[in-house]
């Protein structure tokens, strides 16, 4: 009969709306997921972002201590150089001295006999 049809076309729409309204809670719900999935991966790029001018801050420091350390050694080296060359000038101001000492002792000799 035609009411049976009506009634079971009604069930038939009735269980198609509920069906649509279950996907579409369902899509709500999964869009929500996503949205704080996203939220999580934007926090972890900006922290991505934080450790990167972290990285970048050190980087620049290490640099700047390289560079003292590098000034430093040439430093260290000059002077090194320096003693070097004073060192060996003493040398041979010791030996003069020692010819000199040597020389007067020969005319002190002579001068004695």
């Amino acid at each position: 009969s035609m009411i049976e049809r009506l009634q079971l076309g009604a069930g038939r729409a009735v269980e198609v709306m509920e069906s649509s309204r279950r996907q579409a809670h369902s899509g709500v719900e999964e869009v929500a997921q996503a949205g704080k999935k996203l939220e999580l991966i934007t926090q972890a790029v900006t922290a991505i972002n934080d450790m990167n001018v972290q990285i970048a801050s050190a980087a620049e420091e290490q640099s700047a201590v390289a560079e003292e350390i590098n000034r430093n050694i040439t430093t260290v080296s000059d002077v090194a150089q320096q003693t070097s060359t004073a060192a060996e000038q003493s040398a041979a101001t010791s030996e003069e001295l020692a010819r000199l000492a040597n020389e007067l002792q020969s005319l002190v000799g002579k001068f004695r006999t």
